[in-house]
Parts: C-alpha cells; sequence; structure tokens
C-alpha cells in the first residue's frame, strides 16, 4: 500500500499519511512519496488542502526511527535533507494548508503540521518534541516555526524536556486553533478547506501566501514592496476580476 493517499476534489484536496502500522512515522521512501504528493497540489487547482494521518493513534509520529537505526550515515544524513525539503515545500505550498490532528503528533510530526498553515486537532491529541529524550535534535523546521507560533519560552520548554501537553493545553499555547471531538477533525477540517475554496481563488491565495512566508523575514519596506507587487500581479488576474464583480458591494454601487 502507498504511504501517502491524495483525493483531489476540484479546489480541494486530502492528504493522508498512510502508516498507521508505524503511527504513521516517515522514512525516507514515504518521504519521497509525500513530496511527490506535494508536487501534484502545486500543480493543481487546490485551494485548501487537509493534511491528516490515518488510523486514530497518531497524526504522524514523525521520523520512522526504526528505520532510522538501520540506515547508514548517508541515508541518516539524506533523511534530514528529505525532511527539511519536506516542511519547506508544506510551508511554501500555494494553497492554505489545514493540519487534522487525531492522536500523537510528536517530533517531525509536529514539525509537519507546524509547516501548515492552521492546525485542528481531536479532543484526544497529543502534542511534543520527544527528541532529546533519545538523544536527537528537532531538524524539520520546528526551531524555527515554533518559536513563531508558540513564543521561544514554551518552545524551550517543550524541546529541551521533551514532555507532550494535550490538546487543551496546544489551544492555550496558540499551537492549535481549534479542539474537535474525537472523529471529527478531518470532517471539520475538511469543511474548513471547502468553505475557503468557495470564497476565493487559487491566485489570491497563492500570492498571499508568497507575501506571509518570504516576507516574514524582511525589512518593511522590502516586504511592503512585495505586497505591491504582488497586488500587481492579482489585480490583472481573471480570478480578482470576478471576485470584485461579484462581491455584493460592488453591485449594489454600480
Amino acid at each position: 500500500m502507498s504511504a501517502i493517499a491524495l483525493e483531489l476534489d476540484e479546489n480541494v484536496g486530502v492528504l493522508t499519511i498512510q502508516r498507521p502500522e508505524r503511527r504513521n512515522a516517515l522514512d525516507n521512501d514515504a518521504l519521497h512519496e509525500f513530496l511527490n504528493a506535494l508536487e501534484l497540489v502545486r500543480r493543481s487547482a487546490v485551494v485548501g488542502l487537509v493534511v491528516t494521518g490515518a488510523g486514530d493513534k497518531a497524526f504522524c509520529a514523525g521520523s520512522d526511527l526504526k528505520a532510522l537505526a538501520g540506515y547508514s550515515p548517508e541515508d541518516a544524513e539524506y533523511h534530514t535533507h528529505l525532511f527539511q525539503r519536506l516542511t519547506e515545500t508544506l510551508d511554501e505550498l500555494p494553497c492554505a494548508t489545514i493540519a487534522a490532528i487525531e492522536g500523537a503528533c510528536l517530533g517531525g510530526g509536529l514539525e509537519v503540521a507546524l509547516a501548515c498553515d492552521l492546525r485542528m486537532a481531536a479532543e484526544t491529541a497529543r502534542f511534543g518534541f520527544p527528541e532529546i529524550t533519545v538523544g536527537a535534535l528537532p531538524t524539520g523546521g520546528g526551531t524555527v516555526r515554533a518559536p513563531r507560533v508558540i513564543g521561544l519560552a514554551r518552545t524551550r520548554e517543550m524541546m529541551l524536556f521533551g514532555e507532550a501537553i494535550d490538546a487543551t493545553k496546544a489551544l492555550a499555547y496558540g499551537l492549535i486553533s481549534a479542539v474537535c471531538a474525537p472523529d471529527a477533525v478531518r470532517t471539520v477540517a475538511r469543511e474548513k478547506a471547502s468553505t475557503l475554496a468557495a470564497r476565493t481563488e487559487r491566485d489570491a491565495v497563492k500570492l498571499l501566501k508568497a507575501m506571509l512566508v518570504t516576507g516574514a523575514g524582511l525589512p518593511a519596506h522590502s516586504g511592503q514592496m512585495l505586497a505591491y507587487l504582488s497586488d500587481v500581479a492579482l489585480v490583472r488576474s481573471a480570478s480578482f476580476k470576478k471576485g470584485v464583480g461579484d462581491w455584493p458591494g460592488a453591485k449594489k454601487s454600480s
């Protein structure tokens, strides 16, 4: 069975990690499949993408430690390279991404979730960076993205002490945006993706993602220039003209 399933329904997509027997942990082959699926999304018309894991035990347990233990030093280094490529690709994907989390969301799995635009979780979900407890490090972008989401102090606590937190605390930290009943999180996430897709066009989402991801680290003037150039490109697009024309306010004033 493929490690990754991708369902594309016009402008909404669902990507599922299908390794429940390994708690949806990712080895090198699975990472390659994940990256290939994201490239398909990039070339599609998808506006909203839900990222989730099969079963109710884990969203993703991060790196497949059993596979990693058998890798050569070169393949282990390549694993880190692939994981970083995955989170960077997910972060920069030209559509809105929602992590629908059920069960354990640990280590690299939490780094995958942090690379998404929005995180929603079942009330039974758990979150953590346990790498330090096995002498490893969070190298999939978590040391950069987690402080931006929950602050440096909370990131230090989670990473240095390796203790998991529950969904209630994750919501209080701002790590997730919503807590759902068990078995409902994927449905709620898909509904949110569908609502967005019905209200906007891919061009606007793509340019806004570029502004947010790239512009966040730029000086103010450079960020504003990026926003200006993005707006210039958007107002010349057919999707902008359609969206403005369909806006109720525009019809009333015409």
